[in-house]
């Protein structure tokens, strides 16, 4: 590993990533995936070449999981990761990593490099650093000129302390105020589960510029807008007006924090508003998208998402919580989650917003895809990024049932009058 500031044997798991070992053994949202097509073939030698020289760079990246008296923690890990060609379906549970011991795969399918990661190790705009850089030296080893245009980090750089930080802690203010905010129990989604528990992704592409215009002449973000639209799509798809079901559907939408805090660090530092209502009577969606936008503005304020990390570091420094074993700690964690963690919520989105990359990586990147994974409690979550002039969807579903999925994607073709690119995944269980 460099040498870094404050450089130890091991960390501790970050304030968000504490839950995520106690329930990826029975729960399959752990897992996020991250994929580039290219504009041609991947070669596999170069691609594993490239990922052994940034490993150094990435610390936080280059660790093991390990079980302690009271807590799980990370370990450097001195084994090299391996790039293999991708069997299977996405986003497979923390058990199914096989890459010696460490909690990410880079894998690659035809033109396509892809990146899955352990929630508990990092979030979406940190694993997207990594993925960057690992591009950059890639292109690199292909004969590529590459200009950084100070967007990349460097493979040959200096790891600075903050990159690795623990930035829940570092704004954490023990005398603010904190959430006390109770979650109702949310409906969540009914399906046929897919065969060995897969889990399908249909990505939907459709004009950026056009889909902000409309956006726009609505008066809300695109998150408010999508996850207006997700709980239209559940409501009208899962007859929730005709079998008068009570429960909300509630949306789930993390925000990255580096937007709203002043850092760097390449773990996780996410909040999450959990916005939605129950549905009666007629479906309108105006009516839907202005609630869950004034939900929404309320959700993601600053006072908000303060009194939120206030609530987890103060529930993590708990002296009770702290000096229970690891084992009580789990059965505690995994039964409060089904319970007041994916049983507050109906599906999750996930906008990564927009993926920059400098120059002369556009050129040989041709489209960005961003996917969760599920669980069988929820079994389906949106995510959105954008990259260039498109937009992609991606909606992951581990239920046979298509209806949701199409549904959603007929409100843009047919209600907008805009082209959808529809693509899907398919998978083996080798």
């Amino acid at each position: 590993m460099n040498n870094i500031p404050g450089e130890r044997d091991w960390y501790q798991l970050d304030t968000a990533a504490k839950i995520y070992p106690s329930i990826s053994q029975t729960h399959n949202n752990t897992t996020f995936r991250l994929m580039l097509e290219l504009d041609e073939q991947v070669d596999r030698d170069k691609l594993q070449e490239a990922l052994v020289k940034i490993m150094p760079r990435f610390p936080s990246f280059a660790v093991t999981l390990r079980r302690g008296m009271f807590w799980y923690y990370l370990e450097p890990n001195d084994a090299l990761p391996i790039v293999k060609e991708e069997t299977g379906f996405p986003c497979k549970r923390l058990k199914d990593f096989i890459n010696n011991g460490f909690l990410f795969n880079v894998t690659y399918y035809k033109k396509n490099v892809i990146m899955e990661c352990f929630h508990g190790l990092s979030d979406g705009a940190g694993a997207i650093e990594f993925l960057k850089t690992l591009l950059y030296e890639y292109f690199k080893l292909c004969g590529y000129d590459m200009d950084a245009e100070g967007m990349v980090l460097d493979a040959d750089g200096k790891v600075n302390a903050d990159e690795v930080e623990n930035s829940f802690n570092t704004y954490y203010d023990a005398e603010g105020e904190f959430n006390k905010l109770k979650q109702p129990k949310a409906y969540h989604i009914l399906g046929t589960r897919n065969d060995e528990n897969g889990i399908f992704l249909t990505h939907g592409i459709v004009d950026l510029k056009q889909l902000l215009a409309h956006v726009k002449t609505k008066g809300v973000t695109v998150s408010a807008y999508i996850a207006a639209l997700l709980l239209y799509c559940i409501a009208k798809e899962q007859l929730l007006i005709q079998r008068k079901v009570k429960q909300p559907i509630i949306v789930s939408v993390p925000m990255d924090l580096r937007s709203m805090f002043p850092s760097h660090t390449l773990r996780n530092f996410v909040s999450f508003a959990n916005v939605g209502m129950s549905v009666e009577g007629e479906l309108d969606f105006d009516m839907i998208l202005t609630e869950i936008s004034r939900q929404l503005k309320e959700g993601l304020t600053k006072e908000r998402i303060s009194a939120n990390i206030n609530k987890n570091v103060k529930y993590e420094q708990n002296p009770f919580i702290r000096m229970t074993p690891l084992f009580m700690k789990n059965i505690v964690v995994s039964n409060s989650y089904k319970s007041y963690g994916e049983g507050a919520y109906t599906v999750v989105l996930s906008n990564l917003r927009t993926a920059q990359f400098p120059k002369t990586m556009r050129s040989h990147i041709k489209q960005v895809y961003y996917a969760l994974g599920v669980s069988e409690m929820n079994p389906m979550n949106c995510v959105v990024v954008s990259y260039q002039d498109k937009m992609v969807f991606t909606l992951a579903r581990g239920i046979r049932e298509t209806g949701i999925t199409r549904s959603f994607f007929e409100h843009f073709s047919k209600e907008l009058n805009m082209d959808v690119e529809v693509r899907g995944n398919g998978w083996n269980t080798k």
